[in-house]
């Protein structure tokens, strides 16, 4: 059933401490512990970190040369493309993007993978360009490693940005790229979706047209006698000093430009510092942001509690202040609050879609996002979503499949207009067939998938220790990381699915693996024999000559013998608690852990020797066992119902393993078990 954290693994940290600091069972901190959360800092940022706590977008290197290229083109009424991958991920950058410039009266020419068109940007889709005047071509969740298609744009004078989140090959193309993964990016976090990128780059090109854009500002915190001053600029602390004397806070004051601001935590400081330094800039700190936040607010404390700041650990008085100007400038321009609201629903099914890690900056990204859809002013979200309640499980296994099913079947442009029409009857049709297409994919990789473990267990389709190798001619192109997918699932090999007869000779494919396999970094060893090939560890895409694919998948398991990589194969489990523990107040705390998803999976729990004191069959094969004495604690399984009979007319006490929920019915809240796996105990 799994591996068991007892709670030995706890008893030297400081669980409980931390736990009535922030106000939460110890058991939940315990798992915030173990999951390397283990300092009041780092505990902080997980539970409260707001879209203010996001890097600025002007970290990444490519990005100050994207802002000014894209500003020119706008100024000179350039003819700008936006170029996009077909899946989720690339339709919401294209979506996002699309937004921006709408807001700026500018209507780009926009180009996604349709039909059966091969991965990346081609010289056809560059030939389209140029035949419609484009002069600077934005590409989104691609062209990292389209070398010599941009370097074919690039003859005719198209200027090319890339924003992307792959891996980069041997060389970049003749662009400028804003990647977090390429060689030498100082970009603090490496993992976000191309969503991700492509919202940094919208709100970079927004932050440019303020006020404040590359203007320092100076923060001073002291008593007269010790000081600490941060300089931030576009966002960027770019160094705190701590600890200086008033002779040092002069030279640092007297040496800003005109242009600069120097705020001082309050007033009676500021005038001894004006009438040292005059001719400066110089803010009492409270009043100048009370300004920029509209807020009634007379000191830093009163700031604080208006802008309903929820962070507690500032290790030094700069730092508060730190996050108090970084919330003021987000909420400061009524604009850029209004393009963000309008968009950040989006970054969250783009990253969701794409299961890309939900730590650092992808966790702010997707909790703001998700709380976002709960009001989303988007028509044909608010269509779709409907009251639903919004969470990762709803978008990870609704929204996002139903979504990515046009792209998988070369209809991108369904997906597309879903995202950008206006009509609200329009809207409904293509929600309509969109919800055709899906079923009918849903139906179609059931069975395809039913029929390939059928043909393992016959032998009729090989499989070795290391690796699963399907070729078919029985399927779309788009399927194949679907059903890599599922068989990687339910096999726990890495899976790779190449689809027949292709085109030219030339095959698709995708590989899918589980657990902490490094399942592309092996392919990346032979990347010269593909056409193309991007991707993440764990799922990727390529098209290569259909005559190379039986000797590279033999090499690649050839490496992944004399090179094993480390591979998570089963459950684990967070926690053994007591069913006491189950209380609707518990399991209210365990949502603070949400959004759950890839790098952050939801707990896993376990009991043992529970007997139950009556069990309950209903629907398709589902289960529920009842336990009254514990605030009306049930336990669900879906799809379980004959296991739990079985197990229950036994009389035998059980081990669960279970995640949890509370359920909402008739105005009253109850906690409940979802079984995962279960045993007679013993």
């Amino acid at each position: 059933m799994g591996t068991v954290k007892t709670p030995a693994v706890y008893r030297d940290l400081n669980i409980n401490g931390h736990a009535a600091f922030f106000g939460m069972h110890p058991v939940v901190m315990g798992i915030l512990h173990y999951r390397g959360y283990d300092e009041p800092e780092s505990i902080d940022a997980f539970l409260h970190g707001s879209l203010a706590d996001l890097h600025s977008p002007f970290l990444f290197e490519g990005m100050r040369k994207a802002v000014e290229r894209i500003r020119k083109a706008i100024d000179d009424r350039e003819r700008i493309g936006i170029f996009a991958d077909s899946d989720l991920d690339g339709i919401t950058s294209l979506a996002l993007m699309y937004n921006l410039f709408s807001r700026m009266k500018i209507e780009p020419f926009l180009r996604y993978l349709k039909d059966d068109e091969n991965y990346g940007i081609t010289t056809d889709i560059i030939d389209e360009f140029k035949d419609n005047g484009i002069t600077l071509i934005i590409t989104v969740d691609s062209g990292t490693r389209d070398v010599a298609e941009i370097a074919y744009a690039r003859s005719f004078g198209i200027d090319v940005i890339v924003t992307d989140h792959h891996e980069q090959d041997r060389e970049l193309p003749d662009a400028i790229v804003i990647n977090p993964k390429i060689a030498g990016s100082t970009y603090p976090f490496k993992n976000l979706a191309g969503v991700g990128v492509a919202f940094k780059l919208a709100h970079a090109i927004l932050m440019s047209y303020l006020p404040s854009y590359n203007r320092a500002f100076l923060i001073l915190y002291g008593d007269g006698e010790k000081y600490a001053v941060s300089f931030i600029r576009d966002c960027i602390i770019e160094k705190v000093e701590c600890g200086i004397d008033p002779g040092r806070i002069k030279q640092v004051v007297c040496s800003a430009g005109p242009d600069d601001f120097i705020l001082v935590h309050d007033e009676k400081a500021a005038r001894a510092i004006r009438s040292e330094c005059t001719g400066r800039n110089i803010h009492d700190y409270a009043g100048f942001i009370a300004r920029i936040a509209c807020r009634k607010a007379s000191n830093i404390e009163e700031i604080q509690r208006t802008m309903s700041i929820k962070r507690k650990v500032y290790p030094d008085p700069i730092d508060l202040l730190n996050k108090i100007f970084m919330e003021t400038y987000l909420a400061g321009s009524e604009k850029v609050r209004d393009y963000i609201d309008s968009v950040i629903g989006l970054v969250a099914i783009g990253s969701i879609a794409d299961v890309i890690s939900l730590t650092g900056e992808n966790r702010i990204l997707v909790r703001a996002g998700l709380e976002n859809l709960g009001r989303t002013r988007h028509q044909a979200l608010a269509m779709l979503i409907n009251g639903e309640k919004i969470d990762s499980r709803f978008i990870g296994w609704t929204i996002a499949p139903l979504l990515n099913t046009p792209g998988r079947l070369g209809k991108t442009e369904l997906a597309v207009k879903f995202f950008v029409e206006k009509d609200a009857a329009v809207l409904r049709n293509i929600i309509s067939e969109i919800r055709g297409l899906n079923e009918e994919r849903r139906m179609f990789v059931k069975e395809f998938c039913k029929t390939v473990m059928d043909n393992m267990d016959s032998g009729s389709q090989k499989s070795n220790e290391r690796l699963i190798h399907i070729k078919t001619d029985r399927i779309p192109d788009g399927y194949a990381g679907l059903i890599a997918n599922r068989i990687a699932d339910v096999t726990g090999k890495p899976v790779i699915v190449t689809v027949l007869p292709g085109k030219n000779g030339v095959v698709k494919g995708s590989g899918r693996s589980r657990g902490g396999s490094l399942f592309f970094s092996h392919f990346g060893k032979f990347s010269e024999r593909f056409e193309r090939i991007g991707g993440h560890e764990n799922a990727f895409g390529f098209t290569v000559q259909a005559e190379q694919v039986d000797e590279i998948v033999s090499l690649v398991t050839r490496e992944m013998g004399e090179h094993p990589t480390r591979h998570d194969d089963g459950f684990e489990i967070d926690c053994e608690i007591d069913i006491s523990c189950i209380t609707p107040g518990f399991i209210k705390d365990l949502q603070l852990l949400e959004p759950y998803g890839n790098g952050n999976r939801e707990p896993v729990f376990m009991v043992r020797s529970v007997v139950f004191e009556a069990f309950q069959q209903f629907g398709n094969n589902h289960g529920k066992y009842l336990l009254s004495d514990y605030n009306s604690l049930v336990a669900i399984g879906w799809g379980m119902g004959q296991k739990m009979k079985d197990l229950f007319e036994t009389g035998r006490p059980i081990d669960l393993k279970f995640r949890l929920e509370n359920n909402y019915f008739n105005g009253k809240v109850s906690p409940r078990m979802i079984i995962i796996d279960m045993n007679k105990t013993g």
